[in-house]
This record gives C-alpha cells, structure tokens and sequence, in this order.
C-alpha cells in the first residue's frame, strides 16, 4: 500500500525491493518504539511518584499493544495500532508514540494528519532525531505534500459518521472513519478515488463519489434537513405570552382630571349653599338693595362654577372609561413626560391648574 503511495504502479523491481526493505526497516523501528518505550521509562521515572510510575507503566502497556497491532500476521492493523499509540502519547508524551502515530497514519492515507504528526515529531525532537530516521521522515514528508488534496465537508447536523473509503487501482480499499463533531470537517486525503457516505440517526444515509487528484481542494455538503432543536422533540410546545394591555398614562391623567374637578364641583356646591342660606336669611330684611344684590350674585356664580366642575367630572369620567376600554394591546413606551393637576377655589370662584413637561 504504502509503495503504491509514493512511487507510481510502473515502478521497476528493484525499486519495489527497495521499498520492502525500507517497510520492513519501518516495522522494526516501530517495534523498536514500543521496547525503547518499555525501558527508557522505568529508568528515568525511578524514585518518582506513585502516580506517574502508574502512567508510564500504562504508557508502556499501550506501545506494546500498538506494535503488536501493527506487525500482526494476519496484516497490519494501523488503525488498531494508531489509537494504543495515541493513548500512550497523551499519557506521558512519549515521542516514540507519535512517531507510531505518524507511521499509522500514512499507512490509513490520512495524508494531512501525517502531515502534522511528523512536523510534530521533528519540530519536538529536534537534535536527537536519527539520521537516518530524520532523512526517511522528511522524505515521506515531501512525497505527502506534493500528493495531499484538501477535503472540507459540511453538514447541517451535529455528531454525523463520515466513512471515506478509497479504492486503488491494485490491492485492497483503504477505509478511514470520521465524525462531524461541528457541521464541518476538513481532511487531508489521498488522491484516487473516493467514496464518502455519510449518515446520522434517523436520515438516509447520503453518498458522495468523486476521484480525487494531487493537490486539488473539494468542498462537499451533507444536508439531512435536521433542524436546530433537534431531540427536543418531547419538550411541550411553548404558549406564546398573550399580547399585554397596560393601562396608558392618559387615562391617569384624565382620571386624575375627573377626580379634581368632582372634589372642585363639591367644594364650590357647599360653598354655594351657605352663599344662598346667608342671602335668603338677609332677603327681605337688609334695607341695602346693592349688599342683597352683590350675595344673589355669589349665589349665582358659585353654583355655576359648581354645575361646570361636574359637567367637567362628568366628561372626564366618560373619557377615562373609553380610553381604558380601548386601550391597545402593546406595552407602554417608556416615557419622560409628567402631567400634575392642583384644583382650588374661593368663595368667589373655583378653577384648577395643569402643568407637565413634554
């Protein structure tokens, strides 16, 4: 697999023997990793504690496993093999794990996380890299940067299985699985031809074909129709609020009226009504025409000022009922304005005052 990667289908026998050789060097050296990994360890973490002698021995565990995995007689089984070797990296950072992970993922032609693993490797080992190790691994780096072709998928759900299967023109279909964790995925593959088939819970499962050349980028979508609050299907329905009808300053206000001018209209009718008691207890015994003249005239005037605040009571309270009857349905704007009302009077005449700031 890995000779029809880096040298074309016409390559000549001595070339092919190269490479077996150069794959059968590689499978030491990954078997090697895990021993050197087995050893190296145990001596440099001596005397720490109890915790870490715990990780690294796990570590250990798991390059084991992953050489096993990888030099299987029945074939190598890379994608077995990558994840004990990741396991082993994530738990103490073993360089010799990541140069497996490195190795497994070229075998599965995930070129562009090859690609990333080996600049890793080199960028963290620096000096004390092999060699001869470093000339192969920059080698294999040239080989997968001129072959690499960019892959972004999109999907319109979360949490969708991608699995890509490509087909060579001789051996045997390279199969890698992925997940669409975030709507989009963007991979670095091998040219040839590709089956992507894409699927999530409950939608058909949707595939795209394509033949796939050196260096190019794709763009692809998988749209399953799904829906933001997906999986909330059992939640009950949200009632929408019923539109609010707050009551309007304006009815306040020519309630407020209403009220000043009922309290104005009562004031005055007392006042009016002594005014006609003193003028009909004067009436017929005052010799002064002008004096019994001037108290009918308060009498008169009082009980209009009277009559016209309760007319205006009388309007205002009407007013105040059509506008609360028809208030509209909306929340009141907040508004700055204020509106005061203050009524008076005095034995001659009564009245009110409004003030406001609009």
């Amino acid at each position: 697999m890995l000779v029809s990667r880096i040298f074309p289908h016409s390559a000549s026998r001595d070339t092919l023997r190269g490479m077996r050789f150069l794959l059968t060097r590689w499978i030491s050296a990954i078997a090697a990793c895990a021993l050197l990994t087995a050893a190296i360890p145990a001596h440099a973490q001596k005397g720490k504690n109890p915790e870490e002698d715990a990780k690294t021995a796990e570590a250990k565990k798991h390059m084991e496993a992953g050489a096993a995995f990888f030099n299987d007689p029945a074939g190598h089984k890379c994608e077995e093999a990558f994840s004990e070797f990741e396991k082993a990296y994530e738990l103490v950072g073993s360089l010799n794990a990541l140069k497996g992970m490195a190795f497994c993922a070229m075998f599965l032609e995930r070129d562009g996380e090859a690609i990333e693993l080996y600049d890793t490797l080199l960028e963290r080992k620096g000096s004390q890299i092999d060699r001869a190790d470093k000339k192969q691994i920059e080698s294999d780096l040239k080989a997968l940067r001129a072959a690499v072709a960019v892959v972004t998928l999109k999907t319109d759900g979360a949490g969708v299985t991608v699995v890509d299967t490509r087909t060579p023109a001789k051996g045997y279909p390279i199969t890698n699985r992925y997940k669409i964790e975030e709507k989009q995925l963007q991979l670095g593959v091998h040219p040839g031809v590709h089956e992507f088939k894409a699927s999530i819970d409950g939608k058909p499962e949707q595939v795209w074909r394509i033949e796939i050349k050196n260096g190019e980028a794709y763009n692809h979508d998988f749209t399953f129709g799904v829906t933001e609050d997906k999986g909330d299907a059992n939640k009950p329905p949200v009632v929408p609020e019923k539109p609010s009808r707050p009551i309007p300053k304006s009815v306040f206000i020519v309630g407020g009226a209403t009220v000043a001018f009922g309290v104005a209209g009562g004031v005055v009718g007392v006042l009016a009504k002594g005014a006609r008691d003193e003028f009909e207890a004067a009436n017929g015994k005052e010799a002064d025409k002008a004096k019994l003249e001037e108290m009918r005239s308060k009498v008169v005037t009082m009980n209009l000022v009277a009559d016209i605040s309760f007319g205006l009571a009388l309007a205002g309270a009407a007013t105040t009922v059509v506008l609360l009857v028809k208030r509209p349905e909306k929340k009141a704007e907040p508004s700055k304005e204020t509106v005061g009302f203050a009524p008076w009077a005095t034995p001659q005449i009564a009245g009110g005052m409004v003030w406001g700031t609009f």
